[in-house]
């Protein structure tokens, strides 16, 4: 910021004219104009400068005929608010200068000129004043208004002026006698160091500089410097120095003339014992040298050559420079060229700057590694190698130590390091084997075929592959015991060529009958070493399959060094895409693919989905582990023949969608079905959105499925192309170049590292380029329109051009631009009028809230979110069996059947041993008989609102029998008939209770078979005749503990019976109760769950006429310890025809559909063991059974529910949770799926 002078008096009335080089500072009233007269004797150029205060006033200058003068500010062209401006005065006469006050307010100015032409104002700058080694400082101050100062140079046309002021306000121009500006310093850029302005001069002399602060604040005291580059006086004679020669670094002159008798590569550089000064090379002539003498080092002729320092601040400070020729053999000495063998060459570096040189023995056409190997204490040295004419065969730094030498001999090693440190260089033939360890190849598996060992001493360890004992491709790798890159495989034949370098695993193409050495360079560690045929020979396994989608090769790798191979053969027009799945987060171990061709020439590393290959008829992908944890890594491998030269897979063509877009498509990636793929024409600089939902988003997992745009002329690598891609998961835009041609392209969704199976459901809409308008998401409504904080809660969007797309938000009422969780959307209806989703209120405070796109129209206050809600936690009591209603004889209720639309109310609390108070929910058995028409009961809490689930499903004339746990409200519970009339039966197996120390608490298990009498599990393998009982063993068994079991939940299952009948469980060695469990008709698979008392450690199972096989799966047991139960009104989470829960359509047969249950409803999101869901089956095609069991784990060998064609069928399921979510299993055709939320457990 510019600094005004301030006079100590007022400033008073300006004068009607100036006078040459003198500041006039005067008052502008308000809404004037103050002129000021210049008289010229003859043409020229003024510098005027006005520095005003308030505000900011530009000066305007007429000729003497009136005419308006065009004035350039002293920096250049742009549009400066304010400071110093070059006029020309291109006649004598009178010029005036006007300065318009039209602020409103009083002005104070500074203002004076200098005329560039006739100033006789300037100073001398004499021949003494101007060395380059040492210039003189001119010092001087300007006051506010000065129009700058003046020098007058001694300098004559072509030579170079180098003008400098320590000061970064000060600007420097250069003229020439008639005015004209020769050079210019640039605007200073803040917070950077002055820079000096160096000028080769053109025109006529005698030259002059001028130095002002161009914005018209004041210089209290400046300096400058005014040197000539060209023909450079003062500067210190430098000489190319012998090795073993530091250079003197007393001289203080800030130039040397580096003089060269012979022409050659020379290395040059200025050293210090503090820090040295940065420069830049010249020609005796003044010109810099550019090119590699930037970086000091190049050729340079025979002659003087100018290093000059940039000029600093302060005293010039003491330097030498370091000087030195590639033909120089001065102070050389002889190292032998078997370094690993005699030992290095060491010594100690002198002063700074100080370069030291070996001679080899090696003859011209060989190979030689350079190995640091300095001692504790010591440091790393850097050396090139020239040969004897000087000219440089390699550089070392400590990295790429091969250097192979083609000139001419004897060669040196020129070496620089740290002054006064030790150091250890070792020279090392790549053809001499000597002072190599063996190293045999081993096979694909985790067999370690070498060990060394790398120490701080010594980070390189030589290992030897003689000609008849590698094979044409091999594939090296190291592991450390940290999975550290930390290792460099560099291998060599005699001659010096490389065959292959690289890190970690190194594919390696080698030469027939040629012998080769492996230098591995790295940090001190212990590697342990394996190398592995790849070529044409190696025995590698073939791949399952190379469908599109197909099922992949697994393999298991058990250490860090473990690796597999893959031989994928094809046509060389085939395109295959090749990758390793490893199911986990971004930064899990992991497995990847490095792929060569049948020559073992280095294709593709996979570094992000897959690698894309074509053009060989056989690949070798090479399976290996990525940062291993410590424990055995399962990978597996997809190798899809994506395309072929009649186009691409039919896997693909036959899922044909269009850049306008496509409807929802869902789906379940499984180990038998692993992609999606989908061909789309494309054109130039279109894009198309891709929205879509995922199982994977559900569980916190950074592993998301992949979306690849994928064009066929550019498929080789991995990764996207510039041309066709995609940007990543579900919400990218997948998009074209304008450059890409048009075409036919591959969209792949791929796994990824999400865990399989994975649902899924993808849609597409046009983004640019669209045939139509893209049409934006338009929300009108959300219901419910409320729902507690802390949990995810269903609701439905209204309104128009909804899609999985359109990522809305919930975002906080009060501010515009508050950001908020997104939505996550489960389905939407195929008009897009409707979009069921999950509302995400985990962290948000109770309020209102806004629902709609971030950019874009949203409804305001559209959602409330209430307080979060606890609920009750209760323990289970076992009771009876006891029958508490039975319309037919008037237990409980009315003896009369339930018409349509009728609701018994059962009374349980205080009843038969239950509890008056502290019930909160209860167990039953519900049976519903001999129903007139096709129909369901629902059972829910006395005196609430009828929820819109179902229990029991039937059809006329059945009698089909359903476990309910229902909450218990008022010491009632509801049951309602919603068609025909029924009569209805309820069993109570046991109640839960707040009550403090009664009761006892579940824990789940995975479904486990206790019992099948058809193969003689947990009982005699015979049917189960006419009044038989089964005994069954549960306490002990399985996982269920021998003691401390109170009740045990089960799924019982009557097959194939020969007779109408019923089968009753109840407690084993109690009277069988006059209840039933199970209802059937003959040949009937009917399951029902079961929460039964366990007495001496067993059940009882009795069936009560004809035989029947009987099935038990055990999914969990009540003791002491355990999860206790939170009841809630039931609530459907789930129903496939909808898309409630999930994707909306029928469960396929072998497929399976999940459901989010953490978070839902009331469910909390963590700490939750299982659910109690009623699971309904509708519309099945088939005969068929499905299986419910925790999502994330295998799917057991057991059943939940059992079904005909046609048929509809309820059974209530105590599941498990694992990763949050429940898993559904069909088994065959196809079916719609129901879950009605009746509790769950909390541990």
């Amino acid at each position: 910021m510019r600094s005004l002078q301030q006079s100590g008096q007022a400033a008073g009335a300006c004068p009607p004219a100036l006078q040459p080089s003198t500041i006039v500072n005067c008052t502008v009233e308000a809404n004037t104009t103050a002129s000021f007269s210049i008289t010229l004797s003859a043409p020229d150029v003024l510098v005027l400068q006005v520095a005003t205060t308030p505000g900011v006033l530009r000066p305007k200058l007429t000729s003497p005929t009136g005419a308006a003068v065009a004035c350039e500010h002293v920096l250049g062209p742009g549009d400066y608010a304010y400071g110093a401006v070059r006029c020309p005065a291109t006649q004598a006469g009178t010029y005036t200068m006007k300065v318009n006050n039209d602020s409103g307010s009083q002005t104070q100015l500074w203002t004076s000129y200098l005329p560039l032409v006739s100033t006789t104002t300037c100073k001398t700058v004499a021949a003494a004043d101007r060395t380059l080694g040492a210039p003189k400082v001119f010092q001087g101050s300007q006051p506010s208004g000065s129009a700058g100062d003046c020098y007058t140079l001694d300098l004559a046309a072509n030579d170079v002026l180098r003008s400098y002021s320590s000061s970064k306000d000060v600007h420097h121009s250069v003229y020439d006698a008639t005015g004209k500006q020769i050079c210019a310093s640039a605007d200073p850029w803040p917070n950077i160091d002055s820079i000096a302005l160096d000028c080769k001069l053109t025109g006529t002399a005698p030259f002059r500089t001028m130095a002002l602060r161009s914005d018209g604040g004041s210089l209290p005291a400046y300096d400058v410097t005014l040197a000539r580059l060209s023909r450079p006086e003062g500067c210190a004679v430098v000489e190319p120095q012998a090795f073993g020669v530091s250079p003197d670094l007393s001289s203080t002159v800030g130039c040397r003339t580096l003089r060269v008798s012979q022409p050659a590569w020379h290395s040059f550089g200025p050293v210090a014992s503090g820090t040295a000064p940065t420069g830049k090379l010249f020609t005796a002539a003044g010109a810099e040298v550019t090119g590699p003498c930037q970086y000091g080092a190049c050729d340079l002729p025979a002659g003087d050559h100018t290093w000059v320092a940039a000029p600093q601040p302060g005293a010039p400070a003491a330097f030498g420079m370091a000087f030195h020729s590639a033909k120089e053999t001065r102070g050389c000495a002889a190292t032998p060229d078997n370094g690993l063998v005699a030992g290095p060459a060491t010594g100690t570096f002198g002063g700074s700057g100080q370069k030291l040189c070996l001679t080899l023995p090696t003859a011209s056409g060989q190979g030689v590694y350079l190995l640091d190997r300095s001692p504790a204490g010591g440091k790393a040295v850097s050396a090139v190698v020239y040969d004897a004419s000087g000219l440089k065969q390699c550089e070392y730094s400590g990295y790429y130590p091969v250097c192979k030498l083609t000139g001419t001999a004897p060669f040196r090693v020129v070496m620089s390091g740290t002054p006064s440190q030790a150091y250890a260089l070792a020279v090392h033939r790549t053809g001499e084997v000597a002072g190599c360890a063996a190293w045999p190849r081993t096979g694909f598996d985790g067999t370690v075929g070498a060990e060394v060992q790398l120490t701080s001493d010594g980070r390189q360890s030589c290992l030897s592959l003689p000609a008849d004992q590698h094979t044409a491709a091999e594939v090296l790798s190291y592991s450390e015991p940290f999975n550290r890159q930390w290792g460099t495989f560099y291998v060599a034949d005699a001659a010096g060529n490389v065959a292959c370098n690289g890190g970690a695993v190194l594919s390696c193409p080698l030469a027939p009958g040629t012998p080769y050495t492996v230098m591995l360079v790295g940090q001190a560690d212990t590697y342990k070493l394996a190398r592995r045929d790849i070529s044409g020979t190696a025995n590698c396994t073939a791949p399952v399959s190379t469908k599109v989608g197909g099922r992949a090769t697994p393999f298991d790798l058990g250490s860090a060094l473990d690796a597999r191979c893959l031989r994928v053969t094809g046509a060389a027009t085939d395109k295959f895409w090749l990758s390793a799945r490893t199911a986990g987060g971004k930064d899990d171990p992991s497995a990847t693919l490095l792929v060569v061709d049948a020559a073992g020439k280095y294709l593709c590393e996979q570094y992000t989905v897959a690698c894309r290959v074509t053009g060989s008829t056989s690949y070798v992908a090479i399976v290996h582990t990525k940062n291993h944890g410590g424990k055995p890594l399962h990978t597996d491998v997809d190798t899809w023949k994506v395309g072929t030269s009649a186009g691409w897979a039919p896997e693909c063509t036959a899922n044909r969608i269009s850049v306008a877009g496509f409807p929802d498509r869902s789906g379940v990636l499984t180990e038998n079905s692993t992609a999606y793929c989908a061909v789309v024409d494309m054109k130039p600089s279109q894009k198309l959105g891709v929205g879509g939902v995922s199982t994977s988003n559900d569980l916190g997992s950074q592993a998301t499925p992949e979306l690849s745009l994928l064009d066929p002329r550019v498929w080789e690598g991995t990764g996207t192309t510039s041309r066709y891609r995609c940007d990543g998961g579900f919400g990218s835009l997948c998009s074209t170049d304008s450059d890409a041609q048009a075409g036919q392209a591959v969209l792949m969704l791929s796994a990824g590292r999400a865990v399989l199976p994975l649902e899924f459901t993808v849609g597409g809409t046009c983004v640019t380029e669209c045939t139509e308008p893209r049409p934006k998401p338009w929300v009108s409504g959300i219901s419910p329109a409320s729902g507690p904080a802390g949990q995810l809660n269903q609701a439905v969007v209204h309104g128009v051009d909804l899609t999985l797309g359109s990522y809305l938000q919930l975002m906080p009422s009060d501010s515009q631009f508050a950001d908020g969780p997104y939505l996550r959307p489960l389905s939407v209806s195929p008009d897009g009028t409707s979009m069921k989703v999950l509302v995400d209120t985990t962290g948000l405070q109770p309020g209102l809230y806004d629902v709609g796109p971030y950019i874009g129209h949203r409804i305001t206050k559209a959602y409330t979110v209430t307080a979060p809600t606890t609920a009750a936690k209760s323990r289970f009591v076992p009771h009876g069996p006891s029958r508490f209603l039975d319309t037919r004889d008037g237990t409980g209720a009315a003896r009369q059947r339930v018409g349509p639309g009728g609701v018994v109310t059962l009374q349980v609390a205080g009843v038969k041993g239950i509890p008056a108070t502290g019930v909160t929910a209860v167990v039953m058995n519900v049976t519903a008989v001999q129903p007139t028409e096709a129909g369901h009961v629902m059972v829910y809490p006395n005196g609430q609102p009828r929820p819109s689930v179902s229990n029991l499903n039937f059809a006329p004339g059945q009698i089909v029998p359903n476990l309910v746990t229902v909450p218990v409200v008022n010491g009632k519970v509801d049951l309602r008939n919603n068609a025909g009339s029924v009569d209805l039966i309820a069993d109570v197996t046991g109640y839960y209770t707040d009550q403090a120390g009664a009761g006892s608490a579940l824990n789940p298990i995975a479904p486990s078979r206790f019992l099948d009498t058809r193969d003689g599990t947990g009982a005699a393998r015979q049917r189960v005749g006419p009044g038989g009982v089964v005994t069954l063993q549960v306490a002990g068994v399985k996982g269920v503990p021998a003691s401390g079991v109170t009740a045990v939940v089960m799924n019982v299952t009557a097959v194939q019976p020969t007779e109408a009948g019923h089968v009753t469980v109840y407690p084993n060695g109690q009277a069988a109760p006059g209840v039933s469990n199970l209802n059937f008709t003959p040949g009937q698979i009917v399951p029902n769950l079961v929460t039964v008392p366990v007495v001496n450690g067993k059940v009882d199972l009795r069936n009560n006429s004809g035989s029947v096989d009987l099935i038990a799966d055990v999914t969990g047991y009540y003791a002491a310890e355990g999860s206790a139960f939170s009841a809630g009104a039931p609530v459907r989470l789930l129903d496939t025809r909808d898309g409630t829960g999930a994707r909306a359509g029928a469960v396929s047969g072998g497929s399976i559909v999940s459901l989010q249950v953490a978070g839902v409803e009331g469910v909390p999101l963590t700490g939750v063991t299982a659910v109690v869901l009623n699971v309904t089956v509708t519309g099945p095609t088939d005969a068929g059974h499905l299986i419910v069991h925790p999502h994330g784990t295998g799917r057991p060998g057991v059943s939940n529910l059992n079904y005909t064609a046609g048929q509809t069928v309820s059974n209530l399921v105590v599941v498990p949770v694992v990763d949050g979510r429940v898993t559904f299993f069909n088994n065959s055709g196809s079916v719609h799926v129901i879950a009605d939320l009746n509790g769950y457990f909390t541990s």
